[in-house]
């Protein structure tokens, strides 16, 4: 059940605005920006792979920007767009956007090359653009902060990119620090200390963080201020007949537990990050298989597709990649939470409750939730899912 990216036609280029498939909540918000960045595109086009990828990377920012209130940077601007584009990773805005995320092969580019193609964004002249429009007041079923101009003084909400599970781009590490040293074979195998040593962000935690250097303010300081949405994004666009939070999204039905047991698993584990199941004697991929591929039934693992016709919430929910995954995850953690059962072929490595902090204190708080003792969780989760996935510690461990 590998991610598919581009599931629908091609979108023609200057269709954007109309075809493209965003929530509608957002619509509003997004089609002054779309319509401004294709008019961008028509004057300057080059027919170049590489536009169309910086093209393709900035549709992308923007839906991102607007799906998880993100303020962009103050030095970006739509006048001149391919100047100073914001450091989203292409991976970041996969992860966040899962099945509306643009590819250069889901656009057909209708648009004729320039034959003065510009040789510098310094000779765009701005007023030859759309300009910009303040979108309109969008529905309260989302909150949107609005791309913002270099004038604009708004305070910028917490990117995504502090809370995600992946290591920075340029981890740093203090090589005067080693961590774990072991001769193993002919390989000398060495750790040093991963910076900062005291998490600034939760994306800073690694698998040398120590807690006994943390302080209960150190911790407090990992809440985002304010809510991230970490879910697929069709996860909050409201489905007829399943709960919804406006929060959290939709709300799965999982037999045999409750609506508020579903939404304490949701605050629990709000993000999944490559998931699998690891058996030696698994002849494909060096033993790891792909998690939402198979469901277990009865100590044996049966593929996903075959047999989702014949279960019950089929029928409730949409047959998509990111529902089915959604799915099987979360009956799986359910079942081993609280219905203690054991699995054959269990998850490979750790995942623990609140790997995730994608709320501010304060709404934890208002759940019920204790934000000290769940922001320590996040810590102590986030060393163990490291380290029980770090294939260099593995080996070490494995050679003990």
């Amino acid at each position: 059940m590998s991610r598919v990216y581009t599931p629908f036609n091609k979108i023609k280029f200057t269709s954007i605005s109309e075809s493209y498939r965003i929530n509608s909540v957002y619509r509003s918000t997004l089609n002054p920006l779309y319509s401004s960045f294709i008019m961008y595109v028509k004057n300057t086009f080059d027919g170049t792979t590489n536009y169309k990828r910086k093209a393709v990377k900035i549709i992308n920012i923007l839906t991102y920007a607007a799906y998880t209130s993100t303020t962009l940077p103050y030095n970006w601007s739509q006048s001149m767009p391919f100047v100073n584009i914001p450091d989203i990773s292409d991976d970041e805005l996969e992860e966040s956007l899962g099945d509306i995320y643009l590819t250069i092969d889901a656009i057909e580019w209708d648009i004729s090359i320039v034959s003065s193609a510009f040789s510098s964004e310094l000779e765009i002249k701005p007023e030859t653009l759309t300009p910009y429009v303040e979108p309109e007041t969008i529905s309260s079923q989302a909150k949107v902060t609005p791309v913002l101009s270099s004038s604009s003084k708004f305070s910028t909400p917490t990117p995504l990119t502090d809370i995600s599970i992946k290591a920075p781009e340029i981890p740093q590490f203090d090589i005067s620090k080693i961590w774990c040293q072991k001769k193993c074979g002919a390989d000398l195998l060495t750790i040093y200390t991963t910076l900062p040593e005291i998490p600034k962000v939760q994306r800073d935690i690694s698998i040398t963080t120590d807690v006994n250097r943390m302080q209960d303010q150190d911790y407090m300081n990992l809440f985002p201020n304010t809510i991230l949405h970490t879910r697929a994004s069709i996860m909050y666009i409201p489905q007829n007949g399943l709960p919804y939070d406006k929060d959290l999204g939709v709300i799965l039905p999982i037999e045999n537990y409750t609506v508020e047991q579903c939404i304490d698993n949701i605050i629990k584990y709000p993000h999944f990050y490559k998931l699998a199941r690891y058996n030696e004697s698994w002849p494909d991929n060096n033993g790891f298989r792909g998690f939402y591929s198979y469901i277990e039934i009865d100590g044996e693992l049966v593929d996903t597709l075959e047999v989702w016709n014949s279960l019950d919430i089929s029928k409730k929910i949409p047959t998509t990649t990111e529902y089915i995954k959604e799915y099987v995850v979360r009956k799986y953690l359910l079942d081993r939470d609280i219905g203690h059962k054991e699995f054959k072929y269990p998850m490979f490595g750790t995942l623990n409750p609140y790997l995730t902090l994608f709320m501010p204190a304060e709404d934890y708080q208002k759940r019920g939730y204790t934000p000290l003792d769940i922001a320590k969780a996040c810590v102590s989760s986030r060393i163990s899912f490291k380290q029980s996935r770090s294939p260099v510690l593995r080996r070490i461990n494995e050679d003990a």
